[in-house]
């Protein structure tokens, strides 16, 4: 009897078609009735890759009628029925009328706000749709724009009801989320054309970033907006449990880029020059991540430097960029982007007094620095320098107005150098001389010139310095040192 049930599940499982997540991604641009938008259909298009990077069985239809977004929605519910998560992403238009949100198609002609239902399709109904999910369903909403059916109807005084952005959701049922691109009631810009939007470009980033629950990888999305849209605010609604929700899961590591090998010294510099060479996000987090445990080493700081500029470049690749306005000013449908030149995320530098400490490291590993940590620069530094340029061949240059930025060049010229050292210094004592007692003065006889006292013999002290803490510097003193004293190369 096991055996036939055994048969009976390996022929019937196949069909049953079972898919843990899956998602339908929706991107309208070429709207009939309005100005064209430039970028959901690349927005759809490249959210669609990512979750199928994720493991996600993707749906992705683009520039849908409303019998086309019925129809497929209703595919859609099929798989929806099958999984464990669906997710529905939306780019284009949305809009509230008396309450109730509507997704609106590429044909829809909204001249009244009794147009609604015959026009557009609620999100009600989008969320009926998915509602067989095992899990999780999800609603993604890239669709505050700023929309020009709502002027039209504002205009001729015929959407009263209509308002701007999209309402809250009232009654979303159990293990739900949805999450706007704006805050209810308010809209944020469609972003620069031929690129993604704002929101969109944020919630790539997020999917690339640590794989976390849902509801954190959306708290990252905000964040970004807001630093990218000064004022933005995307607002999530959520009805999950407990649970470990999680739609951008990672590879094994076998899977994650080249392992770097050992972290010793070589290793890490041949795979910053390698890192260097790639000079993406990702390299420089994975270098990061290797050498964790040496974030005081010059390299590992670099490397963080060089990962938030490329961070900040990608950044403002996705910032809103202004667009003419067409036709008569008072009718034109132009979107005013809020912040055209926003700045850049500020890159973490080193003070002059961490670098000069970090110059100060490096000459101690190369045997030529025998003073204290004190990223102040003096004598001991400047000599340490002059002795490892003999030694190396380099040119390493500094002087007490030096700028941070030359600074870091020299700390560039210093981590390069590998295998010069600076010899052992010998310390040569100054002789100490003997003092004769003075004679008392004589009391009758006239006083007589005393003989000469013959030299006294000198002790030489010789002893041998490797960075030991009595170390006499060449110029000057330091505690424990005779004035005099002298190094004897």
């Amino acid at each position: 009897m096991r055996s036939i049930i055994l048969a009976l599940l390996l022929v019937w499982l196949p069909g049953l078609g079972w898919a843990a997540n899956v998602a339908l991604v929706i991107g309208n641009s070429s709207y009939r009735s309005v100005e064209t938008l430039p970028n959901p259909v690349n927005d759809a298009s490249a959210v669609a890759a990512s979750l199928r990077a994720h493991g996600f069985d993707v749906t992705l239809a683009n520039d849908l009628t409303r019998s086309d977004m019925l129809n497929t929605l209703r595919d859609f519910r099929d798989a929806a029925d099958r999984a464990d998560i669906a997710m529905v992403y939306y780019a284009g238009h949305g809009m509230e009328i008396g309450g109730r949100n509507y997704l609106v198609p590429v044909d829809a002609r909204i001249t009244d706000e009794r147009d609604a239902r015959l026009e557009m399709i609620e999100l009600q109904d989008v969320m009926s749709q998915m509602s067989g999910a095992k899990r999780m369903k999800t609603v993604v909403l890239d669709a505050c724009r700023d929309n020009p059916f709502v002027t039209g109807m504002k205009r001729a005084d015929t959407g009263r009801n209509v308002g701007r952005g999209l309402a809250l959701v009232e009654n979303a049922g159990a293990d739900t989320l949805i999450a706007y691109a704006a805050a209810a009631g308010e809209i944020t810009p469609d972003g620069a054309e031929g690129g993604n939007s704002p929101f969109t470009s944020a919630f790539l980033n997020a999917m690339e970033g640590p794989s976390v629950d849902v509801r954190l990888l959306l708290g990252s999305v905000r964040d970004e907006l807001r630093r990218s849209v000064p004022g933005a605010a995307p607002f999530v609604y959520s009805s999950l449990g407990g649970g470990n929700y999680v739609i951008n899961p990672k590879p094994e590591p076998a899977a994650a880029p080249r392992p770097i090998a050992k972290p010793d010294a070589n290793a890490m510099l041949s795979d910053y020059a390698t890192a260097e060479l790639a000079d993406s996000v990702a390299i420089w987090e994975a270098f990061l991540a290797t050498y964790a445990a040496r974030s005081d080493h010059t390299l590992y700081i670099l490397a963080r430097r060089n990962r938030d500029l490329k961070r900040a470049d990608r950044t403002l690749a996705t910032l809103p960029q202004p667009r003419a306005s067409v036709g008569d000013p008072a009718t034109s449908l132009a979107v005013t982007p809020l912040t055209p030149n926003a700045p850049a995320p500020p890159v973490p530098e080193l003070s002059r007094a961490d670098a000069i400490l970090e110059i100060q490291r490096l000459l101690k590993a190369h045997n030529c620095y025998g003073g204290r940590l004190d990223g102040l620069y003096g004598r001991q530094t400047a000599a340490g320098l002059a002795a490892l340029s003999r030694e190396s061949g380099s040119r390493l240059n500094m002087s007490r107005t030096s700028a941070t930025e030359q600074l870091m060049d020299l700390i560039d010229a210093l981590v390069v150098i590998d295998d010069a050292r600076c010899p052992e210094v010998v310390i040569v004592r100054k002789p100490t001389v003997k003092k004769r007692a003075t004679p008392s003065a004589p009391t009758a006889a006239a006083p007589t010139p005393a003989p000469k006292a013959a030299p006294q013999k000198t002790e030489t002290d010789h002893s041998v310095f490797s960075n030991a803490p009595n170390y006499c510097p060449q110029f000057g003193s330091s505690p424990g040192c005779r004035d005099g004293d002298r190094i004897d190369n």
